[in-house]
């Protein structure tokens, strides 16, 4: 019942009887807090107990708080998009490191491969139903940054611990201005009345981001020629994508470094043999082009997206351009999710296994694990 695990587990959990550090170290980066294509509950769900046994936890079903949620490309997806979300539940719920085996989302007998992994006992009805319910939210996503979780259930009126997206208040304040800043001249050029009234402006935005309220947002449907029972969806997607021109931004620098990085790996002279050699720099070269075409997607992206809003709010030459782009906004938004959540795994995985080492010059070893690791998540095995 229960899809086989992903092949890096599979390769890792074999390394596990050679050297169980080696595997630590690797899978580690893979699956643990920071990436945003993972959510993992196990490690924060501990860290949150330790300080306050009574705190409440990410699922109501204790044991799934053992898990980690992991969004990877579904080959059983016959939707617009083949981003899935996957539950990994490791084998050893105090060491996840060690293997496990995943089941996405999405899987219409995954209640039931739940119960006969965990035991009926172990979930009871009423409050697996919330916790599907939650995994269905998170599936609509098509990536697992704290910022859009927890927006998320806000938006969606379910009261979670805000432990388990770690987002500094600063840092929401200035995504929040970014994003609203977004919203501001189409709200105005929508409701004229607004731009007499700050008060009403703030409001009318804020309606924006809510997503919720489509009698308040009709004029606004009708400007932008909204196709009927989509509305809600693409002010959703709206938002993500002005969020993923914030993150991309903040991406920039250590992805440049990254890949200035690939760039230049030398291999060290006498370590294998000039076809072995030849082969790794091609490895090399595959992955370094793996990212560059997932950044380049999405700087397009975000480049037609700017383009078309200031030719409409700051050119003023007409707003088809911008209504188009809306219209196609849900693809946009999971394509920008799907590339940057790739990007930004791979990059917090290097960022992870090369900061401890001066110059960030990783021994042999460690390099052909980083190169396998980069594969593997551009191959959608990670």
């Amino acid at each position: 019942m229960f899809f086989n695990a992903m092949a890096l587990i599979n390769s890792v959990h074999v390394l596990v009887s050679q050297n169980p550090v080696m595997a630590n170290e690797y899978l580690k980066p893979m699956l643990d807090v920071g990436s945003p294509r993972v959510l993992n509950c196990n490690v924060i769900t501990r860290r949150i107990l330790a300080e306050n046994p009574e705190a409440k936890t990410f699922f109501t079903c204790k044991p799934l708080n053992d898990t980690v949620l992991i969004k990877d490309t579904d080959p059983s997806s016959h939707a617009g998009n083949s981003i899935g979300t996957k539950l990994y539940l490791p084998f050893n719920e105090n060491e996840i490191y060690e293997g496990g085996r995943t089941i996405f989302i999405s899987n219409k007998h995954i209640e039931e491969a739940l119960l006969e992994h965990f035991g009926n006992g172990a979930l009871p009805q009423d409050s697996l139903n919330r916790d599907m319910r939650i995994m269905r939210i998170l599936d609509k996503l098509p990536s697992l940054d704290p910022f859009l979780l927890k927006d998320v259930f806000i938006n969606e009126k379910i009261e979670m611990n805000p432990a388990y997206f770690e987002v500094d208040k600063a840092l929401w304040n200035q995504i929040e201005s970014y994003i609203l800043e977004g919203f501001e001249p189409l709200a105005k050029a929508a409701f004229p009345d607004a731009l007499s009234s700050d008060e009403m402006a703030r409001k009318l935005i804020e309606k924006i981001w809510e997503g919720r309220d489509l009698d308040a947002l009709k004029p606004l449907v009708m400007a932008l020629r909204l196709p009927q029972g989509y509305e809600l969806e693409i002010f959703s997607a709206w938002k993500g994508i002005i969020f993923y021109g914030f993150q991309h931004k903040l991406a920039e620098p250590l992805m440049t470094e990254m890949l200035n990085w690939l760039k230049d790996v030398k291999i060290p002279i006498g370590i294998a043999s000039n076809a072995e050699r030849a082969e790794f720099k091609a490895e090399i070269d595959t992955g370094r082009n793996a990212i560059l075409n997932e950044w380049k997607t999405a700087e397009k992206v975000l480049a037609d997206y700017q383009t078309s809003y200031d030719k409409m709010f700051k050119l003023r030459a007409g707003s088809a351009d911008f209504v188009k782009f809306l219209q196609n906004s849900s693809q946009s938004y999971w394509t920008l999710g799907n590339c940057l959540g790739k990007t930004g795994h791979v990059s917090y995985c290097w960022d992870a296994m090369t900061k401890r080492h001066p110059g960030r010059k990783l021994p042999w070893d460690q390099l052909c694990e980083f190169i396998t690791l980069l594969g593997k998540i551009f191959n959608n095995a990670a």
